[in-house]
């Protein structure tokens, strides 16, 4: 009998039918697995070189609003005023020297250099990072300034222009300030990819910053740039390529560009650099094994079930959770299959530097604003000094020192509270006696027209505020309610009070501090605007003071408490403070951190007094 109709080439053939489809089936399970780790990892290096771009953009455009913000400043209205060669301008540029060398280092995350130039003396102000190339710096800011501020320096919606400076490349950016002043802020390139420098890309790949015209901003050593076929592909990509070869490799490009600059984030990796782990398909199936089919079968979907399927749905449901905020999401360690190991592995490594990277943006965040309830609680009102000096003055002319002396001692207590504004907060008793010793200096101003009361029980003196936050309240009163008072005979009058809050379910909780005059009261219009619900958040010029007050409350306490504004019957302006016992916790470290230094400087001026 021929061998092709015997039953062993029936048999034969049926197992070879049944084998080839299983053979066909682990081909295309290894292809498919391939291809779903380069989508994964590239999906998941992309998500993180979005999120890198993204909040370095926020920094942009953080220094930028920053630049706007220095309109507000003292110094920099002052200098178009002043002469240039007076005392008086030395002095302001030191002090706007001074701030700027302060704010470049609560903005050290990107931020190289801040600077502003006047084109009225030519002269450049700055604060740099980086000392080593500081000169070549501000020779180059200078010239450029010189040049371009007489002409006019558009703003250019947000966006950041490239210049290089002793070899390397910055981004820039500045804005007019008005009177021929600019404000201006450098970024270098190198420390916009920081970060991007610890991603694992292999030593095959490499991390660089492009610009529009396909030029790399950062000093990179990495071959496939200096080819000019591979580069022209990279020059208009955006987004995630695959497959670009060169010198015979195959490569994964990654590029997110940003919002405010000419700048393209680039990852590059070689595509055998994701895949190295992954066995051949002949690793998993011999041909050579005299198996039945029937085990050959069971071994399999065993296989596929262990190997595979498991460590799919266990990937499928990592990438969700980490979809879902969940960052603290780990695959297991997968011994069997060495492929879904390293998939597992990279997995958990990217969710790492994902968490990394968002609780590195939290506490930037966090610094940002700790510098901005620093910068808040330290305003201080110079027109006040110079009246108080006037008074003294005049009382030394009329030789009633005793009055003299009165009133430079509350001035000393005054202003030494307002020197300690490095504190988050302090007892409600120290604010009461700066309080008491403003009003004793508006009396010896007004005399007979200005009375006060002040009535806090002992229970509450420990509370905690923060510093200056019911000062500007009584200032307001002297300033607006005694000014604009109908003069009628008799004294204008301020009463504090500190009572217990009747709503409060819980005592002890919350107390009610009332602060009312007999002055002509706040417009009804202004009333509105101070009870609104989006007050706080906008920059208010010409209410600074009580915009600072509320601003520096919900920091503080966040929802807890609140600030209301109204009238009292009889007229007169009242000032309800609902003040919480118990305050957020955002800033214990700073406190703990600040309360050394509060503790040096007390000292220093107790042996300064004797």
């Amino acid at each position: 009998m021929r061998f092709w109709q015997s039953v062993r080439f029936k048999i034969v053939v049926g197992f070879f039918l049944v084998l080839l489809p299983i053979a066909a089936f682990v081909i295309y399970n290894n292809l498919y697995a391939i291809r779903v780790v380069k989508e994964q990892v590239s999906s998941h290096y992309n998500i993180m070189l979005t999120e890198y771009v993204r909040n370095n953009d926020k920094s942009l455009l953080d220094y930028y609003h920053y630049l706007i913000n220095l309109e507000r400043e003292q110094e920099i209205q002052a200098l178009p005023l002043l002469e240039t060669s007076s005392d008086e301008y030395t002095l302001s540029k030191t002090r706007l020297h001074e701030k700027l060398a302060i704010d470049s280092i609560f903005y050290s995350s990107l931020i190289d250099t801040f600077f502003v130039y006047s084109d009225k003396a030519g002269e450049l102000v700055y604060a740099t990072q980086y000392v080593y190339n500081s000169l070549e710096k501000l020779d180059l800011l200078s010239a450029w300034a010189k040049e371009n501020v007489p002409k006019g320096v558009p703003d250019q919606e947000r966006q950041w222009e490239l210049m290089r400076i002793a070899g390397q490349t910055f981004l820039m950016k500045t804005h007019d300030l008005g009177f021929k002043i600019i404000s201006g802020a450098l970024v270098q390139a190198e420390a916009l990819q920081s970060v991007m420098n610890n991603f694992d890309v292999g030593q095959d790949g490499s991390a660089f910053l492009l610009d529009s015209g396909g030029n790399v901003l950062t000093e990179v050593e990495y071959a496939p740039l200096k080819d000019a076929g591979f580069m022209t592909k990279l020059k208009d990509l955006n987004g995630v390529e695959t497959g670009l070869v060169y010198n015979g490799q195959s490569y994964i490009v990654l590029s997110q560009p940003s919002q405010y600059a000419d700048v393209r984030y680039t990852l590059v990796m070689n595509e055998s650099y994701i895949l190295k782990n992954l066995p051949f398909f002949q690793k998993v199936l011999n041909f050579w094994m005299p198996l039945a089919l029937a085990i050959i079968l069971s071994i399999y979907l065993l296989f596929l079930q262990r190997v595979m399927f498991q460590p799919f749905v266990r990937l499928i449901r990592g990438m969700r959770k980490l979809g879902q905020g969940q960052f603290d999401t780990r695959l297991p360690a997968l011994a069997a299959s060495s492929e879904f190991s390293f998939l597992s592995g990279t997995f958990n490594k990217m969710a790492e530097q994902i968490e990394s990277l968002k609780i590195d943006v939290y506490e930037e965040q966090l610094r940002l604003q700790r510098a901005e309830y620093k910068h808040l609680q330290i305003q201080i009102n110079p027109h006040f000094y110079m009246n108080s000096l006037n008074i003294i003055y005049n009382l030394a002319a009329l030789k009633d020192f005793k009055t003299v002396q009165k009133l430079s001692l509350h001035l000393a207590d005054y202003f030494r509270f307002l020197m300690l504004g490095h504190r988050a907060v302090v007892r409600l008793e120290d604010e009461i006696r700066h309080i008491e010793h403003y009003l004793e200096i508006q009396k010896i101003r007004y005399v007979s027209k200005l009375e006060y009361e002040i009535d806090v029980p002992d229970e509450y003196m420990s509370w905690e505020i923060a510093p200056l936050m019911l000062q500007p309240f009584i200032e307001n009163s002297v300033i607006h309610g005694l000014n604009k008072r109908k003069q009628d005979g008799t004294p204008f009058r301020i009463v504090i009070r500190c009572e217990d809050d009747d709503d409060d379910d819980e005592s002890g909780t919350y107390a009610l501090l009332r602060i009312e005059d007999n002055g002509p009261g706040f417009p009804e219009t202004m009333l509105a605007e101070l009870n609104g619900s989006a007050y706080v958040a906008q920059t208010v010029s010409n209410h600074l003071g009580i915009w600072n007050v509320l601003r520096r409350f919900k920091m503080l306490f966040g929802g807890k408490g609140a600030i209301v504004f109204g009238n009292g019957e009889k007229n007169g302006a009242c000032v309800l403070v609902k003040l919480p016992r118990e305050r957020d916790t955002s800033f214990e470290l700073e406190e703990k951190s600040a309360a050394a230094a509060a503790k040096e400087e007390e000292s220093d001026a107790d042996n300064a007094g004797r």
